[in-house]
Order: C-alpha cells, then structure tokens, then sequence
C-alpha cells in the first residue's frame, strides 16, 4: 500500500473519531432510554472523596458507555456482526426458534437464597395473616430446550425446590401449572414476563392452593387483544431488532365500583387497573398497574370477600385482574421502595392473607426481601 494511501486511512480514521467525540459532547445526554425501558446514567458529579473509592470512575464509565452517540444503533449492529459470524446470542441473550429470545438463568449462592429465605419465614411467624409463597419459573428454564447446547443456564426448577424445602409459608405450584402449557402463548417471546394466558395458568394454580375458584377460559368474555407491537426488555437488550414484536392481551376489563389508590411518591392518588396510555409508549407491559409503584390499594366493590396483601414484582401486575372477583380489598406492595415496618402493616390493615410473589430470577437477586422480617 502506498504511503498516500496510509495517510488517507488514517485521516478518515482520524475523521471518523473526531465526529463522534464532537457529538458526544454537543449532544444532550439522555435521561432515560425507551429501547431499553431504564434510566441512563448522567454525568457524575466531581470530589475527590469520590474518586479516592472509585465511585466516580465506575459512574463516569458508565456514563460514557450510556451516552455514547447512537448507542441503540450500535446494540443493533454489534447483534447482527454476531448473527453473521455464526452466533445466535448478544448480550447473554439468545435467539432461538420462532423468534424466541431467552437469557440464561445463573443461580446465586445459596447463602442469598437463605438470606430471602429466612425473611420470609419471619413474616410468616410474625403475621396471624395465612402466608403464601409463590414462585414463577421464566422461560430459561420450561423452553430450556431451545437454547443451544452448552448455553449457560442453570435450573429453576432446582431453586424453586431448594426454596420450598425452606419455606414455611403455603407453597404455591406455579411451576406445574406452566409447565403443562408450555405448547401455547404463556410468555412474551421478546420480554421475560409471561402473557395474560400465563398469569391465567399462575392463578389457577394460586386458586387450587388458596381454595377459591378459577373459571374455565371460555368465562372471560371480555378477553381481546390490546397491542400487536410489543417489545420488551429482552428484545432491547438483545439488539436482535428484527425479531416480530409480541401481542398483548386482557382478560378482564375494568369493572365498575372498582377504586385504586396509588402512593407512587407517598401521597394518594387515583390508580388504573390498566393505563393506556403505555400502549403509545415502549414500555407496554407497564399497561397493568401503570408500571412499578411503592404501593397501590384496590377496593374491588365484592362485598363479603377476604382482604389481600400482595408482596410483588412485576409479574403480579397481569395478575391481578384475574384476582378482583375473590377479594374485597387488595394492597399491592414493591419491597424496592416501602422501607417501614410490614408487620405493622399488616396488623394495621387486618389482611386475611397474604402473597408473597415473585419470579425466580427477581428472587435469586433481589436484597430488598429484608422488610419482610421487620
């Protein structure tokens, strides 16, 4: 190669870096990022007490990695250089048949597993409330079988077990109840919760261990589609952008006389059953509930029914419509933002039972189950 030519490759070069450093700085930072429904970090602020432990310098990276200029665009090339080179997994997530993307289950150390064990047993001794323990499983461990060989993923099933053996609540056997249905659309293909029909599935395995009802499909007159262009978490992590998006459904519709109360910054103010106004947003499946929220209190107008206090992740919000027929009143706790006593709580507010239910996967790695012991 002639001299001429090195110096043109390396001014285009040179060229190319400089364009991105001049937009990386005139560029207003992003706060938060709809294809991947999480907040971005911002420009940590300068001390010398931070940057003598390291918080500045790890914040700092994580700034330039979040607020590097069309950082979604080069998600979505990174994915397709890996498609072409032969491999079907970006970002530990893997594309797997009919469009199916599945990340990997890693199991923690038990001592974690203990830790969230241990306050959930202390609940259960300090409530007269009967106690339920629910645990989902994802589709890392029931479609474990579309995974390429080798794939690291670790068993569900084996935690779940693990968890149950401790528990001293009413386990509540989620896993079965999917696990017989995994031939229909019981998850989303681009998001790691399960769909309407598989919280369906997960009621009707809390109503045979709560001994309440759970209507055959046909009951739900109401059910209809709501969105045909979903795309969830898994899919923005991915970069697998081509994959089809999923479709949304409800089961129920809001019925009259039903009140939510919502503390999304400790005040009330009036909930939704479902908010509508996600499906106009990314972030869809925030449609039940209204999205993540400290708390929220549902009369439902069904007079003569039991009172229920549900400690949750987000799984719980498709849930929830399905519950509305069997309690008279519902709170729906998110242990990542209520820090007061939950004993008192309870005591306050005389549930007849209480759910503790989470995925497997939030559960493994969640440490703000310690309010349950308090």
């Amino acid at each position: 190669m002639s001299k001429k030519a090195l110096w043109a490759e390396a001014l285009i070069f040179l060229a190319f870096i400089g364009v991105f450093f001049i937009l990386n700085l005139v560029l207003p930072d992003r706060q938060f990022s709809e294809q991947e429904n999480r907040y971005l970090q911002m420009k940590p602020e300068f001390s010398f007490k931070s940057l003598f432990f390291g918080d500045y310098t790890s914040k700092f990276e994580t700034y330039t990695t979040d607020q590097f200029t069309f950082r979604d665009e080069w998600i979505t090339l990174k994915a397709a250089s890996e498609l072409a080179l032969g491999k079907q997994e970006n970002n530990d997530v893997h594309l797997c048949e009919n469009g199916t993307l599945i990340a990997g289950y890693e199991r923690p150390e038990n001592s974690a597993l203990d830790a969230n064990m241990s306050a959930l047993n202390a609940l259960v001794e300090n409530t007269d409330a009967q106690v339920y323990f629910a645990l989902i499983p994802d589709k890392s461990d029931l479609y474990a079988s579309l995974l390429p060989k080798n794939a690291p993923n670790d068993s569900e099933k084996e935690v779940i077990d693990y968890c149950y053996a401790q528990s001293n609540a009413t386990n509540v056997d989620m896993y079965s109840a999917l696990g017989a249905h995994t031939d229909e659309y019981i998850f989303y293909r681009t998001d790691h919760h399960w769909t309407s029909l598989g919280a369906y599935y997960g009621f009707s395995a809390l109503a045979e261990s709560m001994g309440i009802d759970c209507p055959a499909l046909d009951f739900y007159a109401d059910r209809h589609v709501i969105s045909e262009e979903f795309y969830g978490t898994t899919w923005s992590s991915s970069g697998f952008s081509w994959v089809r998006p999923d479709t949304m459904e409800i089961f129920v519709n809001e019925p009259e006389g039903l009140k939510v109360t919502s503390y999304p910054e400790g005040s009330p103010v009036e909930g939704k059953l479902y908010d509508f106004s996600f499906l106009e947003k990314k972030d869809k499946y925030s449609t039940f509930m209204g999205g993540n929220c400290p708390l929220h209190e549902i009369v439902t107008g069904t007079e003569g029914k039991p009172s229920l206090l549900i400690i949750r992740d987000s799984y719980t919000d498709s849930l929830l419509p399905l519950l509305l027929d069997d309690f008279s009143e519902i709170h729906v706790l998110d242990l990542r933002y209520y820090r007061a006593s939950l004993k008192s709580y309870i005591e306050q507010n005389d549930f007849d039972s209480v759910l503790v239910c989470y995925s497997v996967s939030n559960f493994s790695t969640d440490s703000n189950i310690f309010p349950l012991s308090r």
